[in-house]
């Protein structure tokens, strides 16, 4: 995970850079969303529809440490994290597209941060 922050500091969305020491902050509940620039008309946009949860892209080309350190087989493939730590990762199937709605991220997401309670 020490790796992934490093790298995701060199290639994620500026607003998930802290401007005071170029780090990102990924406590919490994280959504990072891991494609290639090849592949970047399978894009998972509807990822921006979670809610209660730092979201996240990740270039896998772009740094290949990227890849090895999270096990990232197939792409696009969307990791909830909690804390640093894996919580359940989605992957794409052949097609390489994700077969997945906004709502089964929101799912896990709320039973992380007790939305789906009330």
């Amino acid at each position: 995970m020490k790796n992934l922050v490093f790298a995701l500091s060199l290639i994620l969305l500026p607003s998930a850079i802290a401007p005071e020491d170029d780090q990102i902050d990924i406590e919490g509940v994280v959504v990072i969303h891991y494609n290639a620039t090849w592949n970047e008309k399978n894009n998972f946009t509807p990822v921006a529809k979670v809610k209660d949860a730092k979201l996240l892209t990740a270039w896998i080309d772009k740094d290949d440490t990227i890849k090895e350190s999270e096990g990232i087989r197939s792409v696009p493939t969307i990791i909830l994290y909690m804390d640093g730590n894996e919580i359940k990762r989605w992957e794409a199937g052949l097609a390489m597209s994700l077969s997945i709605s906004p709502s089964d991220i929101q799912i896990e997401v709320d039973k992380l941060t007790g939305a789906s309670k009330w």
